[in-house]
């Protein structure tokens, strides 16, 4: 019950919360048809709940959401309908019509409990979507651009765009590589989600990846397999199609369905219905390329054949012409090699005659010059020998006059050091001898303090001063302890000595000082 405190009425917050859910229960008694846009499924795996996110929007703004909640047992039931009906699966952002009661708990607030899904509606969408999509790409002008770029003669070099361990991508390549004509393909995979809320933008990512090397590809094959007719609303997807519809080289699908042609599909230069399909598609351009390259090696076999033959036919009758021309050139050109001979040995010999009295006139001239310059030699050798010993002479004469000019500098220079040295050694010599006499004199003094100090240490002069010393038998008594009572003790004064008997004895401790 609410309080009245200061005339005023006051509820707390749970007695709020239960009126409202008093007066939505009291208002909203049955389920009601209701189209949505399923934003998030928020499906629980470990438990089988779904939380849908519920959402309307407008001019692509938000007007109204709700969330709601679609319990495991009705989750699995309506998922089998839409599956059999629409070929998808519950997904995000998929519009729904769907039957459902409002509810209000305290704690969790508003939420509506789906009770059933209309799959027809949503069938109804996608188709709309679809269409939608093919009215955007044709107003744009890009929905055939595709088809009309040019199909390579031969298209062995593929991207491929596909699932590593997708069952159409292992069929795609045991046709394309295990062909029995040794076709060659050159295949690489971009790896991608073929299916699912994620494919969409998973395919184009690689794509843009594709088309970064498309130099390197003839063209681009986007395969799924395996999985049947279910997820290929993604394929109708705007942002896709228009990806396949502008890619810059022929993009060819083998997405694996019998019925209803996506967007995708019919923008790409070609699709096929099997992965199998689409090897064949490419197969059958090998072959169409082959079979007249066939039919040209056989007629070219022919050809040549045809013409080795006449052209064997035309050798022999060339050969045999060269031959008997050939005998005739050799025998004539032998006739003009004999008169040549003995025009040749004829010239020779007249050659040879010339020449010899040529060098022996050659031999008598070399014999008199050869003479001249050998007198001539002797007589410069003679004239060089006489000058080299007047040069001789005269570098003895230079030569001895610098070297007496040396030695005189030299003794000059040796005189010179002895008299400066000798000084030297008079100097050090008079500077050590009062050295050493100061020296002398110092070390005189300390002797004298010496033998002074000496001097009062003597045993005498110590006794003098009053000292005396005991002896017992004969030795020098420095411990009373050694001393027993009726000893006989001498004592050595400075002048004397007495004898005397121990009557008492007083040992002392010994110390440090004692020793």
């Amino acid at each position: 019950m609410p309080e009245i405190i200061a005339e005023k009425t006051i509820f707390t917050l749970a007695e709020v919360a239960r009126s409202i859910q008093k007066t939505l229960q009291d208002r909203y008694r049955s389920v009601y048809w209701i189209k949505a846009e399923m934003n998030k499924l928020n499906h629980y795996s470990h438990s089988g709940h779904c939380y849908p996110e519920l959402l309307e929007k407008k001019d692509g703004k938000v007007i109204a959401e709700i969330r709601s909640t679609l319990w495991k047992g009705d989750y699995q039931r309506i998922n089998q309908h839409f599956l059999e009906l629409t070929k998808e699966p519950l997904k995000n952002g998929i519009r729904v019509l769907l039957q459902a009661s409002i509810t209000y708990d305290p704690i969790h607030g508003l939420s509506l409990h789906i009770v059933d899904i209309d799959p027809s509606f949503s069938l109804g969408e996608l188709e709309r979507e679809k269409q939608l999509s093919i009215e955007t790409l044709k107003s744009h002008g890009i929905f055939d651009n595709n088809k009309q770029l040019s199909f390579p003669l031969l298209p062995k070099r593929i991207a491929i765009i596909s699932v590593e361990t997708s069952k159409g991508y292992a069929d795609f390549l045991k046709i394309i590589d295990g062909n029995p004509y040794g076709y060659y393909f050159e295949h690489q995979l971009f790896p991608a989600l073929l299916q699912g809320d994620k494919s969409v933008s998973s395919i184009i990512k690689q794509l843009k990846e594709v088309a970064k090397h498309a130099d390197h590809f003839d063209v681009v094959a986007i395969i799924r397999g395996g999985g049947g007719e279910i997820g290929l609303s993604s394929y109708n997807h705007l942002d896709l199609a228009t990806a396949i519809a502008t890619f810059p080289i022929p993009v060819i699908t083998g997405i694996g369905h019998a019925t209803n042609e996506t967007v995708s599909e019919m923008v790409a230069y070609k699709n096929a219905i099997t992965p199998s399909e689409l090897a064949d598609y490419l197969m059958q351009h090998f072959h169409r390329f082959a079979q007249p390259i066939t039919n040209a090696e056989k007629v070219l076999q022919l050809k040549t054949k045809q013409l080795l033959r006449e052209k064997n036919e035309a050798l022999e009758s060339t050969i045999k012409y060269f031959r008997i021309s050939t005998l005739n050139i050799v025998k004539h050109h032998k006739q003009q090699t004999s008169s040549l001979l003995i025009y040749l040995l004829q010239h020779s010999k007249y050659r040879l005659a010339h020449v010899r009295s040529t060098f022996r006139q050659n031999e008598n001239q070399l014999l008199v010059q050869t003479k001249h310059v050998i007198i001539n030699g002797q007589s410069n050798i003679g004239h060089l020998a006489q000058r080299l010993k007047r040069e001789n002479v005269h570098l003895g004469k230079h030569f001895k006059n610098n070297l007496l000019q040396l030695k005189d500098r030299l003794t000059a220079q040796v005189e010179l050091t002895s008299t400066e040295n000798q000084s030297v050694l008079k100097d050090a010599e008079h500077r050590l001898s009062l050295q050493s006499k100061s020296y002398l004199q110092l070390k005189q003094k300390d002797i004298g303090s010496w033998e002074r100090h000496l001097s009062l240490l003597d045993p005498h002069q110590v006794l003098k001063r009053g000292y005396s010393i005991t002896l017992k038998a004969g030795k020098a008594i420095t411990d009373a302890s050694t001393v027993n009572m009726g000893n006989q003790i001498k004592t050595i004064f400075a002048f004397g000595e007495v004898q005397s008997e121990v009557t008492f004895v007083k040992a002392s401790k010994k110390t440090d000082t004692h020793e």
